[in-house]
């Protein structure tokens, strides 16, 4: 009888450990689950910072092209500018001296 009593408290309380074991369990799974998400959500988000990185990298080289193709553009016009000026300078001075000695 006694050693009934034994097996029965012993099933018992495997019963309960069992019970809290599953339960653990759950929580645990509840938890890795919210990490998965979690690190889902975050490879979303890389995902999305390189795309913005990328573009925003494009967009630089397209903005330094044209900043080069503007700065030379300004060059050969302030030399176009000397140029001009000093051609109308010269028929200028040249008019000018055509009038004073007529």
């Amino acid at each position: 009888m006694k050693q009934i009593t034994k097996d029965l408290l012993s099933g018992d309380s495997a019963k309960a450990q069992l019970k809290l074991t599953e339960q653990q369990l759950a929580e645990t799974e509840k938890i890795v689950e919210k990490k998965d998400s979690v690190i889902s959500i975050m490879k979303v988000k890389e995902e999305n910072y390189n795309s913005i990185i990328t573009a925003q990298t494009e967009k630089y080289s397209i903005l330094e092209s044209h900043t080069k193709q503007v700065e030379s553009d300004f060059k050969k016009l302030k030399v176009k500018h000397k140029f001009t000026s000093i051609l109308s300078y010269g028929v200028m001075a040249t008019l000018t001296f055509f009038l004073i000695t007529k």
